[in-house]
């Protein structure tokens, strides 16, 4: 791998490390993780995503998923795309984080084939409380996946409940791998420590064409989630930028 993605896998680690040892520290840290189009798109309008950025930028997501106790997606993205969410390494013997998919009605499909894979790491649901269908969740659970049952009277999840039970399952890194109204909820909420984007040389254009940061959207720029650029490097074909949020 380049030297310059190594230095930063290496940062990244004693920022967890830091980030831990803090005694201020009351949520997971959180991560975002996406790869786009130089015009800033993630799929074409036809939903067409495989694969935006070449082979080296993917390895090195799979290290950063290595690194992270959790990998957060939401389900239109599982139903989109069918991701195993594993960590696939050719050097080193890769670790699996623990796959969270964060799905209200609770419409993932029983034959999904990221819930019938063999992997030490647990498969969570996240869905509505008074939404889901308790016989599908039984169904579940006699799979092995653990449904987390959110019980505030919203049509999203609550991530700040959602928080604090991923802190009761000792997850206390989370790498959030979208979609792009995921990606929204988690910025609109300040809940971003360390943001990668792997940007490769194409242009997709198209207005209906998702980009990484979807939703409602901030309605002035003075409102607008802040970032400060921390790193940048060339890997393969495409350059990854690295940021953090603004204080």
């Amino acid at each position: 791998m380049d030297a310059n993605a190594l230095q930063e896998l290496t940062l990244l680690e004693h920022l967890l490390a830091s980030f831990l040892q803090s005694a201020s520290w009351t949520r997971p840290w959180i991560t975002l993780s996406f790869g786009m189009s130089l015009d800033g798109k993630i799929a074409t309008r036809k939903g067409d995503s495989k694969y935006i950025t070449g082979q080296e930028a993917r390895g090195f997501v799979h290290h950063l998923r290595h690194r992270h106790d959790a990998i957060l997606v939401g389900i239109q993205t599982v139903m989109n795309d069918h991701p195993l969410l594993t960590t696939r390494l050719t050097t080193i013997q890769g670790k699996d984080a623990h796959r969270i998919i964060l799905d209200s009605q609770l419409r993932i499909s029983l034959d999904e084939p990221m819930l019938h894979q063999l992997s030490e790491a647990k498969t969570i649901l996240v869905a509505k409380a008074n939404v889901a269908d308790q016989s599908k969740v039984d169904q579940l659970s006699s799979m092995g996946v653990m449904v987390l049952l959110d019980p505030y009277q919203s049509k999203r999840i609550h991530l700040p409940w959602l928080m604090k039970q991923l802190l009761k399952l000792n997850i206390r890194s989370v790498m959030v791998e979208g979609g792009g109204t995921v990606h929204e909820s988690f910025i609109r909420q300040q809940y971003v420590d360390r943001i990668y984007a792997q940007i490769s040389p194409m242009l997709i254009g198209g207005k209906k064409a998702k980009t990484p940061v979807e939703g409602l959207g901030f309605p002035l720029l003075k409102d607008a989630t802040r970032v400060a650029f921390s790193n940048l490097f060339k890997i393969g074909q495409d350059i990854i930028i690295v940021s953090t949020k603004q204080e």
